[in-house]
């Protein structure tokens, strides 16, 4: 399981052979008129294709998304069409029959000698192509690249460089801020441009070039190796679109941190800059591709986390096979760049090159994307001074643009947007125009088509409305909960209130609805963001059909809580609202759940609460696997493994079950240090146990039959067919 898929383009004269193992790619550039045009030259090889999936299910392979591997999908249901970006980052994987291994997203590579057995295989697809005076360039990368860009967006932004190293950079700049942007991970990002010189009319024959190699749009592909596809292996169809939207994992981190308030912080500086050193690193800096789109607020962050190094003669900054996480810049002093090669007189470092000050050196950049082994080291040749930028930090300055977390945690408290998700909270927040209004400005103008939700971002402004507005369902910023009857401001049948920096107005023009006794003024300077209707219709469509279906929602959910399970020995049922639970922390969450301890007022005990987030079931589509957990756990309350549900509840949001226990929750949530012996068998045995008491009950989890369990060296306890516990 440690093989690589592979793109690779052999040039002979005008004649180009491309091979391709996997989701690597090759796009070749075609002038045609005034457009230079990308064009195709490999297909990736994954379950999307229809050929590809039908082959590899033939070779024993099961093709499950990781949602359908955890149960939160259905396993028999293909969930998956096409890779046009709605697959939330969860990629149809193959499987072996009984186990989670080897989960790759690709049904084609070379080396992985465990997933051949499911036909994985490293056959290449081949085309042959003859290059003429109309291919300017052609690129290969691998999927890290094409994940967010697409094919004619990576031939666009090599058209905009005369250097392929520039066009390189460039685009290794772009797809790893996008990784940060939509994914808390990074994959390989590789890429590789190869300029065409020299070949023109006459240098090419006419005889030589196969009559439309490049019409259609796909190549002719002229010999395929080792396929058990049929000839034409889906190359009628084209390659995957690029995914535009935030993964799941990104979206619960983005939650977490306006749940938690948890942000980055930039770090307090040890050593407080000159000018001259400022201007020093900024110089090191300018035009390097990883800092080359980051903003002048951006860039003064940077500045401040850069931290002072002082290195002594000989000492090794970093070394070859290690892991490093900061990027340096040479502040002062000289550093040799070595790398250990194997030659016959055994392994011989080299000094490959030297870093100095004056030639305004920096080194550590790919440390800042990826946690690799190091491919050489470095050695100070003088004592001297580094400045240090942690990866850590490098990514905070980046994904802190990208979160916009104040906008986000405002435009949830907008009470019309509140049944939103991020992802269409994140999408309404890059909708937001800015404007500013000087002292006395009319601020609602419909003349200048301001109409909309205003969220003010600095100053104050003055709302005057009718009275009898405020019975109005609609008018939810006029008539708060923090609004007191002192707050308002008097005139006759008018009322006034002013509103503050963090505050918003107007969302009901979102809805379609403008009431012309409402004006607006700006006290002092005032800046607000506003979101039109129009925007907001573009962006999520129409508010009014959202809150019809919400309406639905909210009369289906509340048939949850209308029967109240019997509590044990207890006289009557327990009737309990969540307004009575005061959560105390959260012990686990899924994507539309979390787990966590609450106080029933007026009481010392700690239960256990499981709630649902009623937006997110509608989202998913979990309605049906909310309920049946219900019914499951209350007809299981006399089993020992199952905790007694007491009630169960539900608000606007959420809805719930209280069990009757302290501490309800995987055991993978709680447990912080690996197993040791003892305690490993204990939890190996209340596995055992708990699966037979619920095989008793008549209860098959996700079919598993707990007939084999193993403790692997991991700490791992694995049942049969892939069913693992922590």
């Amino acid at each position: 399981m440690s093989g690589t898929t592979a793109i690779t383009v052999l040039v002979r004269g005008r004649t180009i052979y491309v091979a391709n193992s996997g989701d690597s790619r090759a796009v070749i550039a075609e002038k045609r008129g005034n457009e230079i045009v990308s064009v195709d030259l490999s297909i990736d090889q994954t379950p999307f294709r229809v050929d590809e999936l039908e082959r590899v299910k033939l070779c024993g392979a099961r093709v499950l998304t990781l949602d359908q591997i955890e149960g939160l999908k259905n396993p028999h249901v293909q969930c998956w069409g096409n890779e046009e970006g709605d697959d939330d980052g969860d990629p149809p994987r193959l499987w072996v029959p009984n186990g989670m291994y080897p989960g790759t997203a690709f049904t084609r590579s070379i080396g992985d000698s465990i997933a051949e057995s499911i036909g994985v295989v490293p056959n290449p697809e081949i085309v042959v192509l003859e290059l003429g005076p109309q291919n300017p360039f052609f690129v290969l990368a691998s999927d890290g690249v094409f994940e967010f860009l697409s094919s004619q967006t990576v031939v666009d932004m090599v058209v905009k460089h005369k250097d392929p190293r520039d066009a390189c950079a460039a685009i290794v700049a772009e797809s790893y801020r996008l990784w940060l942007q939509y994914e808390t991970r990074t994959d390989d990002i590789t890429v590789i441009v190869v300029h065409i010189d020299g070949l023109t009319e006459s240098s090419v024959s006419q005889s030589t070039i196969s009559p439309g190699a490049l019409r259609p749009p796909v190549p002719q592909i002229v010999e395929v190796t080792g396929s058990e596809s049929p000839a034409n292996f889906g190359w009628n169809a084209r390659n995957p679109r690029v995914r535009h939207d935030l993964s799941r994992a990104r979206l619960r981190a983005i939650e977490s941190s306006l749940e938690n308030g948890q942000l980055w912080v930039p770090p307090s500086p040890a050593h407080r800059k000159t000018w001259e050193e400022e201007a020093h690193i900024e110089r090191a800096l300018h035009g390097h591709f990883l800092f080359r789109k980051l903003t002048d607020t951006q860039c003064h962050v940077l500045l401040d986390c850069m931290q002072r190094v002082e290195v002594l003669l000989g000492e090794e900054v970093v070394r070859q096979g290690g892991e490093g996480d900061c990027f340096y810049v040479v502040g002062s002093g000289e550093f040799e760049v070595l790398a250990t090669q194997e030659e016959k007189d055994g392994a011989v470092p080299r000094v490959l090159q030297s870093y100095t000050a004056e030639k305004l050196s920096s080194f550590g950049e790919l440390a800042l994307m990826y946690n690799k082994p190091l491919q050489a080291s470095v050695r100070a040749v003088t004592s001297g001074t580094l400045w240090a930028l942690k990866r850590e930090d490098f990514r905070g300055i980046l994904t802190s643009e990208f979160s916009n977390l104040s906008s986000l945690k405002l435009l949830r408290s907008v009470d019309l947007l509140s049944r939103l998700t991020i992802l269409q909270l994140s999408h309404i927040a890059d909708s937001l125009s800015e404007f500013s209004f000087s002292d006395g400005q009319t601020i609602v103008n419909m003349d200048e088509g301001l109409l909309g939700l205003h969220i003010i971002q600095k100053g104050q402004v003055k709302i005057s409305f009718d009275a009898d507005l405020l019975s109005c369902p609609s008018i939810g910023s006029l008539k708060s909960e923090n609004q007191k009857e002192d707050d308002y401001q008097h005139c006759g049948c008018k009322l006034s209130l002013e509103k503050k920096e963090g505050s918003y107005f107007c969302e009901w023009e979102l809805l379609g609805e403008h009431f012309d006794s409402v004006s607006a003024v700006a006290i002092g300077e005032c800046v607000c963001s506003v979101l039109t209707k129009e925007k907001f219709d573009s962006v999520i469509g129409p508010l009014a059909r959202l809150s019809k279906g919400e309406e639905k929602s909210r009369s289906t959910s509340s048939n949850f809580s209308k029967e109240p399970a019997e509590i044990t020995n207890a006289a009557a049922p327990l009737e309990v609202q969540l307004s009575d639970l005061e959560w105390s922390h959260s012990l686990y969450s899924t994507d539309y759940s979390e787990v966590g301890l609450v106080n029933l007022r007026d009481s010392e005990n700690l239960l256990s609460l499981k709630r649902f987030s009623k937006q997110k079931i509608k989202t998913l589509g979990k309605e049906e696997e909310v309920f049946k957990e219900k019914n499951l756990m209350k007809s299981l309350g006399t089993s020992a493994f199952v905790p007694e549900v007491l009630c169960t509840c539900a608000d606007r949001r959420h809805a719930a079950i209280l069990l009757n226990t302290c501490l309800a929750c995987p055991l993978e949530s709680i447990l912080h240090t690996a197993l040791d012996e003892p305690s490993a068998r204990f939890c190996a045995a209340t596995v055992v146990i708990a699966l037979e008491d619920l095989h008793k009950n008549g209860v098959l989890y996700r079919g598993v039959s707990p007939d084999v369990l193993m403790l692997d060296r991991t700490g791992y306890i694995q049942v049969d067919s892939g069913l693992c516990f922590t």
